[in-house]
């Protein structure tokens, strides 16, 4: 009788064990949904790589979804539509940290596991950002910007600035890092400019600015915008770089189209990001909360944050830099 009971006891252990491991959805029945800023927008072609390649090893559903321009509004009725449609997992890229905030609070409190890359949100209380560091990013290119003027010790190097999305938590930080980084130093920042991640416009505003105030002495460009179009398709930028040797432009972002500008002389320095790994990652780990698995992540004011690294772009090492990377279609 007793050893009945242990047999019986063992096999009531075996069960359980069994049937527990069994509550968890398996592989293929969940879905995880990336949500890029909009659909028109290159710079998220690498992150969908990423995210494909990601639900691939795993074996996943993966939906790749996002309103057709870059608009906050719009980007709370698609996450309102995954919240019906109950997915298993949501990573996006806020268009408005603050916008965006109130809906992921119901995706989180319908069962959704919700992370950010690229542009976060942390008032929304997601469970990880993945993507750059974006404040130590801006302020990179602020430190590169002090460099290509050492030479000019009087007098104010005067510089136009771009940005995409007014309020864009990832912007916001990388203007913050670069203000940082030239204060005190006679760079001042003496136009901003928002082309709303809109390539067309984003031309537009720097050959407007450029033929009008041909006197400043560079650009920062938040976002590559402007380096995605070729760069024929920017005469007055070109005009003014090429009058003079002091004529500066940095950037943010080195995607494969944008290298080009290294080709005709009208960019000094890109800071780039791994838009591949942001995607990646983002469904990596979102896999790994769905299973009730942990992740590894650092931690800082904001949260948990999986840092994706940059990439340093000059004229020395662009060639070699634009060797290692995928062409556009």
């Amino acid at each position: 009788m007793k050893k009945l009971l242990l047999i019986l006891i063992a096999f009531a252990i075996i069960f359980t064990t069994v049937a527990c491991a069994g509550t968890g959805k398996s592989s293929k029945d969940i879905v995880i949904a990336v949500v890029p800023q909009q659909l028109g927008n290159p710079v998220f072609y690498d992150a969908k790589d990423g995210a494909e390649a990601a639900a691939e090893e795993l074996g996943i559903k993966l939906e790749w979804v996002a309103p057709v321009k870059a608009d906050a509004p719009e980007q709370v009725a698609v996450i309102e539509g995954l919240i019906e449609k109950k997915v298993s997992g949501i990573a996006i890229s806020c268009n408005h940290p603050d916008a965006l905030a109130d809906v992921l609070k119901r995706a989180i409190d319908a069962g959704i596991k919700v992370s950010t890359f690229d542009a976060d949100s942390p008032a929304s209380g997601r469970a990880f950002y993945a993507g750059t560091e974006n404040y130590e990013a801006g302020k990179l290119c602020g430190e590169y910007m002090k460099k290509l003027f050492e030479h000019k010790k009087e007098g104010t190097i005067k510089v136009a600035q771009l940005t995409g999305i007014l309020g864009a938590f990832d912007l916001e930080a990388r203007m913050r890092g670069f203000a940082d980084a030239i204060a005190g130093t006679n760079i001042e920042v003496v136009y901003t400019g928002a082309c709303e991640d809109d390539i067309d416009k984003s031309v537009e505003i720097v050959e407007t600015y450029t033929r009008s105030n041909p006197d400043i002495d560079a650009w920062f460009f938040v976002g590559g915008w402007p380096f995605f179009v070729k760069p024929e398709a920017m005469p007055e930028l070109a005009k003014w770089k090429k009058a003079s040797p002091d004529h500066k432009v940095v950037t943010m972002d080195s995607f494969y189209p944008m290298l080009q500008f290294f080709d005709e002389g009208l960019c000094d320095v890109a800071i780039g990001q791994n838009f591949y790994q942001m995607g990646y990652l983002s469904v990596m780990n979102l896999y790994k909360l769905i299973k009730g698995e942990k992740i590894e992540a650092d931690t800082n004011e904001n949260g948990l944050f999986i840092n994706t690294g940059i990439e340093e772009v000059t004229p020395e090492n662009y060639k070699e830099i634009r060797a290692g990377k995928k062409a556009w279609d």
